[in-house]
């Protein structure tokens, strides 16, 4: 483990925020002062792709808006015993590097913290290192370790079943109740 820094960033795209992205929130908070979360694709407009997993940023995966992930979040973490002072959520422009330093603390002041599934996240790691950043990895874990995956409750939102339920944050039940009318 690092020393503690004064920030620490996670990125995610958080379609929705479920159980597993607050385990891997609050490994990262453990390490630092402050948890600067970043939500990647946050204009759904400008989706871009990655060769490693071309399917992350069909709009089919992204119903959900950065004002909805935000209140999500923000419902999650709270729901966890988080104060407002705890954390700040702000857009991650992950497929624009050169832009992402614009929403993020300065390197000398933050450290990227990520959890490492497949190859998406092993170049998602390269990347930020490449903008001068610590990065640390908090886990390596198969795709068959997750908890869940934004994937399949997205699934059971559709196809009307409650299952989804159990993977998220109390708060965010009766949010997702009202947004699966958009997906």
């Amino acid at each position: 483990m690092t020393e503690q820094r004064r920030y620490g960033i996670v990125l995610g795209r958080f379609q929705p925020v479920h159980l597993g992205h607050l385990e891997y929130l609050q490994a990262a908070k453990r390490r630092c002062g402050r948890l600067v979360i970043g939500i990647t694709n946050p204009d759904l407009s400008e989706l871009g792709t990655t060769a490693e997993d071309p399917g992350r940023s069909a709009g089919r995966n992204n119903p959900f808006t950065y004002h909805q992930r935000t209140t999500m979040l923000e419902v999650t973490c709270l729901d966890a015993g988080w104060a407002y002072d705890d954390l700040r959520i702000v857009p991650a422009p992950i497929n624009q590097l050169d832009r992402l330093s614009q929403y993020l603390p300065p390197p000398d002041e933050a450290t990227f913290f990520v959890t490492i599934y497949d190859e998406w996240g092993e170049s998602k790691k390269r990347g930020l290192a490449a903008l001068g950043y610590p990065v640390e990895t908090l886990w390596r874990r198969t795709m068959d370790e997750r908890l869940t995956t934004g994937t399949e409750i997205r699934a059971a939102l559709r196809a009307g079943s409650s299952e989804w339920k159990r993977y998220v944050s109390p708060g965010v039940v009766p949010l997702l109740e009202t947004y699966r009318r958009d997906i």
